[in-house]
């Protein structure tokens, strides 16, 4: 069912937003079914903006940790000569190689949970399972560094077992030839690749909105006096 648009709703909204206040040719213009049905319902529409709005910060935040997952996996799958693990073998410390997965563990799980929040997108569930079985497949290698991949595809961390795991079995699961570490920095490039055109997709269709309605104020009134 549609609500029209009174005078006093206009005004109050008018001097929030700093417009003109009786605006009786804007009122028209809203409560005219003949006008811009697509505008209006974008006005009117107060959940379908607060969902566009949701929508944004829950693909911001995945992108955030894609590109986060993605940046990890780089760090422990580099092949340079002086990466951490020829630093560590040449220094006899692990410490840094075990910071840096420990750091991909927790933002594979961020990513996980942020792909399976939205229910909605078959590609972002795609993605989920994907990252669940990728883990999956590794659980055997990865629990014998001390790392367990749960039902759920969610990994915890055995700090002390990891502490203690040998210097070239962290390599071989996650140095530069880890078939599980190309694999994870793969998906986590695709997923920030199909989540930026997502954002733009829903800024060009908020956008479109927005001009239309810009425009007919442009048109009505005069900012510049």
């Amino acid at each position: 069912m549609s609500m029209r648009i009174t005078t006093h709703m206009l005004n109050e909204a008018s001097k929030k937003a700093g417009l003109p206040v009786n605006s009786s040719s804007l009122l028209d213009y809203l409560n005219n079914d003949k006008g811009n049905n697509s505008l209006l319902n974008s006005l009117q529409n107060n959940s379908s903006i607060k969902t566009e709005i949701q929508n944004k910060k829950l693909y911001q935040k995945l992108k955030d940790a894609a590109e986060t997952l993605e940046d990890a996996a780089k760090k422990l799958g580099s092949d340079k000569s002086d990466n951490i693990f020829a630093k560590a073998k040449e220094s006899g410390d692990n410490s840094e190689v075990v910071k840096n997965i420990k750091n991909l563990i927790e933002q594979y799980n961020v990513a996980k949970k942020q792909l399976e929040s939205d229910s909605d997108s078959p590609i972002n569930a795609y993605y989920a399972q994907t990252l669940r079985q990728l883990a999956s497949k590794n659980s055997e290698a990865l629990s014998a560094v001390g790392i367990t991949v749960g039902k759920d595809g969610s990994m915890t961390i055995d700090e002390s077992k990891l502490n203690a795991a040998k210097l070239e079995d962290l390599e071989g699961l996650f140095g530069s030839k880890s078939e599980f570490i190309q694999k994870l920095e793969y998906l986590a490039s695709h997923i920030s690749d199909n989540v930026s055109a997502e954002l733009k997709s829903l800024g060009n269709q908020y956008g479109q909105d927005a001009n239309s309605f810009s425009s007919y104020l442009s048109n009505k009134y005069d900012w510049r006096s």
